[in-house]
């Protein structure tokens, strides 16, 4: 049986404890902040304060990204670096058969 672990996390100043497995506490965390970034983000964005109506546009934004391949700033770095270090092995491929 799988050891669940309680952690609480803090979205736009309020805490919220949420079940996780042992072990992933900090998975949950790292999740956690990026949701209150992007609802932080859409509350700066439209002045809503609602903690509904943002959480549903956080969870639309973040399913939309996840479904259309557009990711965050740091995936399109590591995206882009991981096209150059392929780009570069090809090139080396070719140096090595030429």
């Amino acid at each position: 049986m799988t050891e669940i672990a309680t952690v609480r996390v803090q979205i736009l100043g309020r805490e919220f404890p949420v079940a996780c497995p042992a072990g992933q506490e900090h998975e949950l965390e790292v999740a956690a902040e990026y949701v209150d970034h992007r609802m932080r983000e859409i509350q700066e964005k439209t002045g809503n304060s609602a903690l509904e109506r943002l959480a549903v546009m956080a969870a639309l934004n973040i399913a939309h990204e996840h479904l259309t391949g557009e990711t965050t700033e740091q995936n399109q770095e590591l995206k882009r670096l991981a096209d150059r270090i392929g780009t570069t092995l090809e090139r080396l491929s070719e140096i090595e058969a030429g």
